[in-house]
């Protein structure tokens, strides 16, 4: 697990401090640790970094990023030709191109919410319900793990 790629897709910046604070508990190195706060971004890292693991927010805000004097903009240079609007979208771009990602939703909302439900139908790993908890990230790390190696034993 060592070795694996993560990527964390949240628009609040708690949630993605918690998200690095397990993966730093389970010693995963920082240098494979990226992070996004809205779709357009998860797209840019996802195609930039090749992540394993993706923990991903349902809701997503189409935030704009901070310049240094504090004024908003949208960094339209960096931005892939189609805007992405929810975790859903994201996911399925993410999946379209590595079918054996691993992809931990991670929501506030109900897990009958047709958003969250889509994600699990759509093959997501595991759901992480807000207000997440270390202990709770950490066994669902625990099970990432555990199904890698299962799935890399039985492609053996």
């Amino acid at each position: 697990m060592a070795g694996l790629i993560y990527l964390i897709v949240d628009d609040s910046p708690t949630v993605r401090l918690t998200i690095k604070q397990a993966l730093a508990q389970e010693q995963i190195a920082p240098e494979n640790v990226s992070e996004a706060n809205s779709a357009t971004e998860a797209v840019i890292e996802f195609d930039r970094t090749h992540p394993d693991v993706v923990f991903l927010d349902v809701s997503l805000t189409e935030g704009a990023t901070s310049s240094p004097g504090g004024d908003q903009f949208l960094n339209i240079l960096n931005r892939p030709r189609v805007t992405y609007q929810s975790g859903n979208e994201v996911a399925r771009y993410m999946l379209s191109r590595n079918p054996k990602l691993t992809i931990v939703v991670c929501t506030g909302n109900p897990a009958e919410d047709p958003r969250v439900r889509e994600l699990i139908k759509g093959g997501a790993f595991q759901l992480l319900q807000k207000p997440i908890r270390l202990s709770q990230i950490r066994e669902v790390l625990r099970q990432v793990r555990d199904e890698r190696d299962d799935s890399h034993l039985a492609s053996k």
